[in-house]
């Protein structure tokens, strides 16, 4: 008797590359997309704050269904930054995203979390690897070469070296 195959995760493949959504919020369909990099540079004095307040967050309340409820609360902490980060992701005005209803805004920033969590994550992760980075010893053949020894012997100007003064 053969067992049947075991069910396979969906493929989100597509998601990971084009994590852009689509949804209508105060009326407007708009698309919500990924920060590019250079839009991340340039806003990471909006960004840094709330991932480091992210990354204040005990790991056990990060799990579960609730978790959500302990991330939009982090990022509502930064609330003029996150309504300036929403209006760059959805190409529309500060005042548009404020201006929003309860409900749609909500779905905005969620939306916005799904599509950028991407950065936070990174962010994250860079420290733990770079202290495993530099805990590793370098691969062969990378080795940079000892430090020469001390010298020896005193400078000294040679009787036919000129005076450099």
């Amino acid at each position: 008797m053969q067992k049947s195959p075991a069910p396979q995760a969906p493929d989100n493949s597509l998601e990971v590359l084009l994590p852009d959504r689509q949804l209508t919020v105060g009326g407007i369909k708009v698309t919500v997309r990924e920060l590019t990099f250079r839009e991340q540079l340039a806003n990471n004095y909006l960004l840094a704050p709330m991932a480091d307040a992210l990354s204040a967050i005990p790991a056990e309340q990060l799990e579960g269904l609730d978790s959500i409820n302990v991330i939009y609360d982090a990022l509502a902490l930064y609330s003029d930054s996150l309504s300036e980060l929403l209006a760059i992701s959805c190409g529309q005005p500060v005042e548009w995203v404020d201006a929003l209803p309860p409900t749609d805004g909500e779905a905005l920033v969620l939306s916005w979390w799904m599509v950028n969590s991407g950065f936070f994550v990174r962010r994250l992760w860079r420290p733990r690897l770079l202290a495993k980075a530099k805990g590793q010893s370098q691969p062969p053949g990378d080795e940079s070469s000892p430090i020469s020894s001390v010298q020896g012997t005193p400078a000294k100007p040679s009787a036919t070296t000129p005076d450099a003064s």
